[in-house]
């Protein structure tokens, strides 16, 4: 199977905290990405050094991953998300699966 990889950084606005911004991603995750065709899983890290945010996503196609990421600006379950990020960091890559080791 040929998945797509979806690579975030972002960073959260001033004044929320970690265990705050963990609890709005669990909230988009559940409500929104969860019910969102094609998606495989995803994680959550953070760069302690930098205050930066990685969500990296796999889904079974990109157009999958792109029909999930068009809706999610208009869906008001990812609108506390959207409204807890600093626009000008969010970063996205999009790409295809080549190859997997385990």
């Amino acid at each position: 199977m040929c998945i797509t990889t979806e690579l975030v950084t972002m960073k959260s606005t001033e004044g929320i905290t970690k265990e705050e911004f963990i609890t709005i991603v669990d909230g988009l995750e559940k409500n929104f990405h969860s019910k969102q065709s094609g998606l495989i899983d995803t994680e959550l890290l953070y760069d302690e050094a930098n205050c930066l945010w990685i969500m990296v996503q796999h889904w079974e196609s990109a157009e999958q991953l792109k029909a999930a990421s068009r809706k999610m600006f208009k869906d008001s379950a990812a609108e506390t998300f959207v409204k807890s990020l600093k626009p000008e960091s969010v970063k996205m890559t999009i790409a295809p699966q080549i190859k997997r080791w385990k």
